[in-house]
């Protein structure tokens, strides 16, 4: 399994630690922690005030869209 890593786990927590973002593992191949990396996602969403404000959004987009 190790070795069909897209990212290694020094990658993932170094990208996380970055861009101040929460580092978690989860495999949707063997189901491993999906529902906890889920859950975990929640409960910070909650725990950010700023994230559930009215009028809150998303400010910037870093991903592409295609045109529809």
């Amino acid at each position: 399994m190790e070795s069909e890593r897209a990212v290694t786990k020094k990658e993932g927590i170094d990208f996380a630690r970055e861009y101040g973002c929460l580092f978690l593992e989860c495999s949707a191949k063997t189901r491993v922690n999906v529902e906890q990396c889920f859950e975990e996602l929640v409960l910070k969403i909650l725990e950010t005030p700023s994230l559930t404000a009215e009028g809150s959004g998303v400010k910037k987009n870093i991903f592409k869209q295609n045109p529809t």
